[in-house]
């Protein structure tokens, strides 16, 4: 038989058990590492504040874009107001021409109204006749220049007539008349739309008129301003 001592006690038993049990109990159970918390706040600000690249996005393109489509509106209306003064200056000296010829023909007016002798009544009577209601619409200018030369129209006229002759034809069948002569006459004594307004009741007489013009307008005194001439062509038997 054995002696006691080679036997362990039952409380030494339970001892070394509870030892052993604990080394298992520390083996087994594992602590998980603690996190530090002021290493997390100061960790999250920044994933949470941390900015991201912009992507390329259309809106980005169109921003890009504006400033040409600015610049173009800039340019285009820098041109608008080129233009705009252009013509204003443009309207401006067309005022100024057209004052500067006003003035110059009121300085003609005065000088040709002092060189011209009074008008007569039965002159006046004969240009109300001859343009009714017209003549009220003309310049002064014109109506000067009308009252002091339709009697050196006519004169001139029937001058270059008796250079000329009456027409044969009508000398022959003895006939007569008076026709109405008009036509634009211009200051660098030029005609145009030259025509008979009133008939003698002779064909030949006016087609005669017409030629007769053509040859004597050339001796008018020439007009300040494109004037209507307009009188009387006599054909006379003696």
């Amino acid at each position: 038989m054995y002696k006691n001592d080679e036997f362990p006690k039952n409380s030494e038993i339970e001892e070394k058990t509870i030892k052993k049990s604990d080394v298992k109990f520390v083996k087994i159970k594992k602590e998980e590492p603690k996190i530090n918390k002021t290493f997390e706040e100061k960790v999250e600000p920044k994933v949470e504040n941390k900015i991201e690249s912009p992507k390329p996005n259309k809106e980005i393109v169109k921003k890009e874009v504006i400033p040409n489509e600015i610049q173009k509106k800039v340019d285009y209306a820098k041109k608008v107001d080129v233009q705009k003064s252009k013509e204003l200056q443009k309207k401006v000296l067309n005022e100024q021409i057209v004052n500067e010829k006003e003035s110059i023909q009121d300085k003609t007016l005065e000088n040709f109204l002092a060189q011209k002798e009074p008008v007569s009544k039965e002159i006046l009577n004969e240009l109300q006749k001859l343009y009714g209601e017209e003549y009220d619409k003309f310049t002064k200018v014109q109506k000067a220049y009308l009252e002091k030369n339709l009697g050196n129209f006519q004169t001139i006229t029937q001058r270059v007539l008796n250079r000329l002759g009456y027409p044969p034809i009508a000398a022959k069948l003895k006939i007569g008349g008076v026709n109405v002569i008009e036509f634009m006459f211009h200051p660098d004594g030029s005609i145009t739309n030259l025509r008979v307004i009133n008939s003698s009741g002779y064909a030949v007489l006016d087609d005669y008129s017409l030629e007769l013009i053509e040859i004597a307008y050339k001796d008018y005194p020439k007009p300040q301003t494109s004037t209507k001439l307009r009188f009387n062509v006599q054909y006379r038997l003696y």
